[in-house]
């Protein structure tokens, strides 16, 4: 963690930023592409565009069709990963540096001039819808997907996966429509990392993507639920799934890594307070966690277990016992130890180019800005067990959102 990062920074004259950070050690070199296309900016009514897209993207570009496309893709050894997400669509992949700028040209291809065949769109939307209809063989995550939507405001809270009405109204004018108004090179981010030559990455975006053209603006993001408020979903099963968020801190705060910190306190591994307390003192649930997710303008402490019906009621007194309960304080062995976690897992991804190319875009997207690892690092290291205590009563269990999923329904009452 002590070696020095080698970052480079590129604004074309037409708004695309490029990043880069120069990895010595390895001999791979890995790309993302973030275009500002995600759920939220689906048109109304169009509920799931962004995530269509994501997958007619595979469906040829330029003189390819979509066989042949693979095979330019298979025959440089990219492997290439892609989808839409709550502001954005991210285009990635991780290949043999040499190939690197011949992966770039490709991208340029299949973004901007992709075929979007509309015989296939059909089996795409099927795709979508079969996607959507799997969300209600995994509960834990369909009642997830039900507390994003409740706890942000709209339209932040879509689901990713869209709406079974948006995607069976889809044509494919509209999704070649949307994908045109929202090609914009001021709020596209490009990045590289690993081993490349800056100079001929710049040169290949610049004559790939410079003759792009559009403004760009970031959405605004309304405010978070004022009151606590509970919501419930019926199903016949045998198992509740209890999910509850809460407001934090954004990833521009100064309290940012003290949440960071305090989540891991809750929620790192057996040693996390929520798995002793609710799941091996008292064997309420087979699973519980938290976590924080933060981003621009708009952050949460998440936290969410799965019991039976006749456990709910005390699996979530015990759980937001537990959230309350660091506003008492934290022991240094806790402290410690969640700073330990932390920073393993960090040390461990800054080994991969892929890891910290998406870290790039993520840092460029939320802040305008590339952090240091030991940045990063040093911020981890600088909270102290005040801080968590500070944190979690100027942050308490208020304005929390609820949702379950069972045959039981319960109420949030702080």
């Amino acid at each position: 963690m002590s070696t020095k990062q080698l970052f480079h920074t590129h604004t074309l004259a037409n708004g695309l930023t490029i990043l880069g950070e120069e990895m010595d050690s390895v001999s791979s070199a890995a790309f993302s592409i973030l275009l500002p296309m995600g759920a939220a900016n689906d048109p109304e009514g169009k509920e799931g565009s962004a995530n269509v897209l994501s997958d007619l993207y595979n469906k040829g570009a330029g003189d390819w069709d979509s066989k042949e496309l693979s095979q330019e893709c298979e025959s440089i050894g990219l492997q290439r990963n892609h989808g839409a997400g709550g502001e954005v669509s991210v285009f990635s992949g991780v290949l043999l540096s040499e190939n690197l700028i011949k992966a770039l040209e490709l991208y340029a291809i299949i973004l901007l001039k992709p075929r979007f065949p509309g015989e296939e769109l059909d089996s795409v939307k099927q795709l979508a819808l079969q996607d959507l209809k799997a969300l209600e063989d995994r509960p834990s995550s369909k009642v997830m997907n039900e507390l994003s939507s409740r706890f942000y405001p709209k339209p932040f809270g879509r689901s990713l996966l869209g709406t079974k009405d948006g995607i069976e109204s889809l044509t494919i004018d509209e999704l070649r429509t949307h994908y045109q108004k929202n090609l914009l090179p001021a709020g596209t981010i490009l990045s590289v990392a690993g081993k490349f030559d800056w100079d001929t990455v710049v040169a290949c975006v610049e004559r790939n993507f410079g003759t792009l053209e559009g403004d760009f603006s970031k959405m605004s993001v309304g405010a978070l639920p004022g009151k606590n408020q509970s919501f419930h979903l019926e199903k016949d099963t045998s198992q509740l799934q209890i999910a509850l968020a809460y407001p934090s801190v954004s990833i521009d705060h100064p309290s940012y890594y003290t949440a960071r910190v305090a989540v891991g306190v809750l929620s790192g591994g057996m040693s996390g307070r929520l798995f002793i307390e609710v799941r091996e003192k008292r064997g309420l649930v087979y699973s519980v966690s938290a976590s924080h997710s933060a981003s621009r303008d708009r952050a949460a402490i998440f936290a969410s277990a799965g019991t039976t019906p006749e456990n709910g009621e005390e699996t979530l007194q015990v759980m937001i016992e537990q959230l309350q309960g660091l506003e008492n304080g934290v022991t240094e062995e806790e402290l410690n130890r969640a700073k330990a976690d932390i920073k393993s897992r960090l040390i461990m991804q800054s080994e991969l180019s892929s890891v910290r190319c998406s870290a790039l875009v993520n840092d460029w997207w939320n802040l305008s800005r590339l952090r240091p690892l030991e940045e990063i690092q040093t911020g981890i290291d600088s909270v102290t067990a005040q801080d968590i205590v500070e944190y979690a009563k100027q942050y308490p269990v208020e304005g929390a959102t609820l949702v379950t999923l069972g045959s039981k329904k319960l109420e949030l009452t702080l």
